[in-house]
């Protein structure tokens, strides 16, 4: 910490000039905010009634051009307004805090080093454009990340830049005040890390821009690779990484990418929730976020139900799945079903199991079987398989329709003489009698042309042994058996989860996607609880975007579906060897204590070599209860941890049914909310949350309601329990009211404290 007072004098003088600077600015940025947005209105109001006095049709040539030119003057006026209310909105975020490092930087070949001050935003003077404050993004801004006092360097587009760091400085600032300032050698401090984790959370996902480490920096400041694949312990910022790399994409790229070209793929709608605050408050508008199931939707038939994530994973986790289900989740979810996937799609596409028959009409053939394949495979082949068909739908209805218009008018003619009637007349008579003809070979020509993505799934399901390879490890009786019970639930108008995105994908395949164009990066988080079905879509439907993929294999929450491992990411999308996929690994974690670390390290069943932040804190501790009076445990573990100062306190059950029953058993006792299937909303407080949503969030203390054999014992249950348990920050107490968990029971006793209840 800095003591010196001629240092002191020095930054507070120039934190009262920067901090008047963004004042003057505000002033006129607010002005400006009123009179656009009153610019705007009197335009608005001037262009109606002009228009009303002299036309109220705005077909008339010269109308429509004034309404045309009032409403280009308002679309000014409303981009000027835009533009200053989002330099208002950065500036009073700026006025809390201007800046929170500075670096200074002799470039080689100068005699003098300048002084860098990085904030959130930039902030240059309006006469001398002078730069007072970096905006954290900035080229030369990296360096404060990147390097510690000595030789540094960046990157810029004039090209790299080489000097000395002779200087690095953290602050603290409120206002016009300097809280504390320390000069430091390192990337970042790790007791000012500790200082910001060791504070309460908020009920939303905050910046992380004041305490970046370099191994983040480097994957926020990528752009160079088309499929950027990151890989990272519980606890080291993979998410806040994400957002703030789509605000580095933003800042750098900004003549050609906007927020509505970045779209990121969260687990739930929770999660969405939780990170909606992290681009407005670095000065961004927010970007697009979705779950996979409501992005893909509309490829789905409406009229079917489609089971979310959340009700597989209930499923899954209540045991109440079929044993055939869950075999067939396991099938779903593996590379081989894509391949088998991949192999029926290349079949479909060569015209197997197309059916095409000969149009004939009276003996005369107006189009051969033949032919028809011909037009599939050869004229059409540069469509896609639903194009394809389309197409050749419309030649046969041409042919046909020109076939029955040569009989039409021959039939005319004849009757025509042999009644007596005019031609006319003849042709209306001939059109009743032929038309009827026609109608068979019409629905023929419909039935070997139609296109339906649920009949190929059900024709694939029904005979899948062909599409294995011989040393495939599935028996052909299990795939008939989930062949079967596929087809039933879809036979009930039910598309469960573990379907949609094998539909999805054939959908891809077979047929055209034509939204996702305008999205120009890809954000995919929580990557392990995705399948490679669902890479293999983001592949396609993305396939002119760059993509950051982040994820962490150790928590896959459902251990029926989810990628296996991250070899199978890269072999999507061409391998480590692949010029346009790059990987990085982050070794250092900053959520949990290092007790809190420890144990959840010890329930993996590979050793997690993370580094973790010098951060002590108590040990975990598993409390055996008996369950008539874990509810009043509950209650008073709770508010004990509220009077401790913890606000964001999760007691985390394994089902949403099990949340639901405490929740009405925990309410009369304590200030509790619940989140669950019905309410994917979190608020903050103390919360009572399902495993699988709870995942990507973070509490200062979580209580772990059910950690008995009954609950947590199968190999499938002991990535969920370590996902569980590492949203803890600060507390992490374990409850058990008859034998507890294996997984718990098999580590050593040193890495938590026991505690057996009197009640």
């Amino acid at each position: 910490m800095i003591t010196g007072k001629e240092i002191w004098d020095f930054e507070k003088a120039r934190l009262e000039r920067v901090v008047k600077e963004i004042r003057l600015q505000l002033d006129r940025e607010t002005d400006a905010v009123v009179n656009f947005k009153k610019e705007a209105i009197e335009l608005q109001k001037k262009m109606w009634e002009e228009v009303k006095l002299t036309t109220t049709d705005l077909t008339d040539l010269e109308g429509a051009a004034q309404v045309w030119q009032y409403q280009t003057g308002i679309a000014n006026e409303a981009r000027k307004y835009q533009f200053s209310f989002s330099k208002v909105t950065r500036l009073e975020k700026m006025l809390q805090s201007a800046y929170f490092g500075r670096i200074d930087f002799a470039e080689d070949g100068e005699a003098s080093a300048e002084q860098i001050y990085i904030g959130i935003h930039n902030l240059i003077t309006g006469n001398n454009r002078e730069i007072l404050v970096y905006d954290w993004r900035a080229p030369i801004s990296g360096m404060f990340y990147d390097f510690e006092n000595g030789t540094c360097r960046y990157d810029c587009p004039s090209g790299t830049i080489s000097g000395q760091m002779l200087l690095k400085r953290q602050y603290k600032i409120s206002g016009t005040n300097i809280l504390y300032m320390f000069d430091s050698s390192l990337s970042i401090n790790d007791e000012m890390l500790k200082e910001i984790l060791g504070k309460s959370t908020d009920s939303r996902m905050k910046t992380i821009v004041t305490s970046i480490q370099r191994e983040q920096n480097t994957v926020i400041r990528n752009s160079g690779s088309r499929t950027l694949i990151v890989e990272g312990p519980a606890g080291s910022g993979k998410t806040s990484i994400a957002l703030h790399r789509a605000a580095y994409l933003l800042y750098k790229f900004r003549d050609s990418i906007t927020a509505d070209n970045i779209l990121v793929f969260s687990p739930n709608h929770v999660f969405e929730d939780y990170i909606s605050n992290v681009l407005p408050d670095l000065g961004e508008e927010e970007i697009k976020r979705s779950t996979f199931i409501d992005y893909f939707r509309k490829m789905l038939d409406s009229s079917y139900r489609i089971e979310s994530m959340n009700g597989q994973m209930e499923d899954i986790l209540s045991c109440s799945a079929a044993k055939t289900r869950l075999l067939g989740i396991r099938l779903k979810a593996s590379a081989e079903f894509l391949s088998m996937l991949k192999k029926y799609v290349w079949e479909l596409e060569g015209g197997e199991g197309l059916e095409f028959k000969s149009l004939v009409l009276n003996g005369t053939v107006i189009i051969s079987s033949n032919e028809i394949y011909k037009l599939f495979i050869n004229d059409y082949s540069y469509f896609t398989y639903s194009k394809r068909l389309e197409k050749l739908r419309q030649r046969l209805f041409y042919l046909l329709e020109k076939f029955e218009e040569d009989r039409v008018m021959k039939a005319a003619g004849d009757s025509g003489q042999g009644r007596g009637q005019d031609l006319e007349s003849g042709r209306s008579l001939a059109e009743k009698e032929i038309t009827a003809e026609y109608e068979v070979l019409k629905e023929e020509i419909i039935k070997m042309t139609s296109f339906d993505i649920y009949r190929l799934y059900i024709a694939f399901l029904s005979n899948m042994s062909i599409w294995t390879a011989e040393s495939d490890l599935w028996e052909p009786e299990q795939l008939q058996a989930i062949g079967t019970y596929t087809v039933s639930r879809l036979s009930k108008g039910v598309i469960d989860y573990e379907d949609t995105a094998p539909i999805i994908y054939l959908k891809t395949a077979l047929d055209s996607v034509s939204e996702a164009k305008a999205i120009k990066h890809v954000i995919i988080d929580e990557a392990q609880d995705y399948t490679v079905i669902h890479y293999e879509i983001f592949r396609r439907a993305f396939a002119n975007s760059d993509r950051t993929i982040l994820g962490d294999e150790n928590q896959s929450v459902n251990g029926y579906m989810n990628v296996g491992n991250f070899e199978n990411i890269y072999e999507v999308f061409g391998g480590k060897a692949a010029d346009s996929t790059e990987s990085i690994r982050l070794t250092k974690s900053y959520r949990s204590s290092k007790e809190i670390a420890g144990f959840c390290k010890q329930l993996l069943l590979k050793p997690d070599c993370s580094e973790q932040l010098d951060r002590h804190g108590n040990k975990p501790v598993v409390i055996r209860q008996d369950k008539a009076h874990l509810k009043e445990r509950l209650a008073s573990d709770i508010m004990s941890l509220k009077n401790r100062g913890h606000k964001l306190i999760a007691v985390i059950c394994k089902t949403a049914a099990q949340c639901e029953a405490l929740f009405s058993a925990l309410k009369p006792l304590t200030d509790i909310s619940l989140v669950s299937n019905k309410n994917e909303e979190y608020q903050g407080g103390a919360v009572i949350i399902p495993s699988y949503l709870a995942k990507g969030l973070e509490f200062d203390a979580v209580l772990v309601s059910t950690a008995d054999e009954e609950e947590y014992s199968r190999a499938e249950d002991r990535r969920l329990l370590y996902t569980v348990c590492t949203r803890a920050l600060h507390e992490l107490y374990l409850y058990y009211c008859q034998d507890l968990s294996g997984f718990i029971k098999e580590m050593d006793g040193a890495y938590y404290t026991c505690e057996v209840s009197g009640r």
